[in-house]
């Protein structure tokens, strides 16, 4: 028999070995350390950074128990995919808000939220579901979802993670960014929000009076996602030799991380042009010869389309040598982990198979 119950959701499992603990440790520490304070942050990076692996990675017990301690069995983490949204309403934001909520909560392994998740299923969504476009029922009955959970467990606190946020914060209601700031202040020191992001909240809306208080809960923590430590890159690597039987050593591995800066799409592009070419050919690691390669080439194009007009303007003139270090454009750069920020050196691109691709393109690329 078939089970219908919405509150169960399957997980996808990495093929191999897992992840460590430590994965992704230098984005991981900063994002569980807002949420046991209760701070609202936004994690920033660019394209194919690896941000739906890390997202699985924080969501497993035993990563949670790692950062959070005792504090994990008092922690909900609720994901929410924006691409789940349609239309940007406030009713549809707010449905989705409590069909996560009580997805979380029938399958959070604290057995009295557990054995109250049907009921807010009962008593809360299905009710808002009936009522489409009831705008101030779905409010007010997230509202109460959140108050009966705080009163289940007076030691509960809860981090509402908010993937694809871009559009989102460019296109919800006003009101929305207002009633988010008051539903963390009624709870207060236990609810906190950790929108993932391509840009700065100040970029996609640049009028701030329009969501200044939500504002200020997320603008002291930003927490870059940039390319992949070097422990990092050797895991991926040895996940991929034992899946393909293509053993590397380690010094193939540290070349494959130096010249890939860590970037996990040009990891695989490279891994997998190593399995192609004649083994001992010296110009299986030249940055200029791999960047000719389609697969490399498309990660390229990829990681460059994902930033914005004006930072794909900054960065090409920057590998052509014609943007000042003192330009604006090098801190939002530097945030997002694209430029590398050794104090006292001068900034260089984080991969220098993506900077023989910028270098390479012609003087009159227009940004995609």
């Amino acid at each position: 028999m078939t089970n219908t119950d919405p509150r169960k959701t399957s997980i996808m499992r990495e093929l191999g070995k897992e992840h460590d603990i430590t994965y992704r440790q230098e984005v991981l520490k900063p994002l569980f350390e807002c949420i046991k304070s209760a701070d609202s942050c936004y994690l920033i990076g660019a394209g194919s950074m690896g941000k739906t692996r890390l997202l699985d990675h924080l969501v497993r017990t035993d990563v949670q128990q790692h950062y959070l301690g005792e504090r994990a069995a008092h922690t909900l983490i609720i994901r929410l995919d924006m691409n789940r949204l349609s239309d940007f309403s406030e009713w549809e934001f707010y449905e989705l808000m409590l069909f996560n909520i009580v997805q979380v909560s029938g399958q959070c392994g604290i057995p009295e939220i557990e054995k109250k998740s049907a009921s807010f299923l009962q008593t809360f969504l299905m009710p808002v579901l009936d009522h489409p476009g009831n705008t101030l029922k779905a409010l007010r009955f997230l509202e109460l979802v959140i108050t009966n959970l705080m009163v289940v467990d007076e030691d509960l606190a809860i981090c509402f993670l908010m993937d694809e946020f871009d559009e989102a914060y460019r296109r919800l209601p006003t009101k929305v960014f207002a009633h988010l700031r008051g539903i963390r202040d009624a709870n207060k020191n236990r609810l906190c929000y950790a929108l993932l992001v391509r840009n700065a909240p100040a970029y996609l809306r640049p009028n701030l009076m329009e969501h200044e208080g939500f504002y200020e809960l997320l603008s002291r923590n930003p927490i870059p996602i940039g390319p992949y430590a070097r422990q990092d890159v050797h895991a991926m690597l040895q996940q991929l030799e034992a899946r393909f039987g293509y053993p590397l050593t380690e010094a193939i591995r540290d070349k494959i991380y130096e010249i890939s800066g860590g970037h996990p799409g040009t990891v695989l592009a490279i891994f997998t042009n190593l399995r192609r070419t004649v083994e001992g050919v010296p110009y299986r690691f030249d940055p200029r010869w791999l960047i000719k390669e389609e697969n490399v080439k498309e990660e390229c194009r990829k990681l460059l389309a994902s930033l914005e007009p004006d930072e794909q303007v900054g960065i090409l003139e920057f590998a052509k040598g014609n943007m000042a270090d003192a330009s604006p454009l090098i801190k939002t750069l530097r945030l997002k982990k694209l430029l590398t920020s050794v104090e006292g050196q001068v900034p260089q691109i984080f991969s220098p198979v993506f900077a023989a691709y910028l270098q390479a393109l012609p003087e009159n690329t227009k940004p995609a």
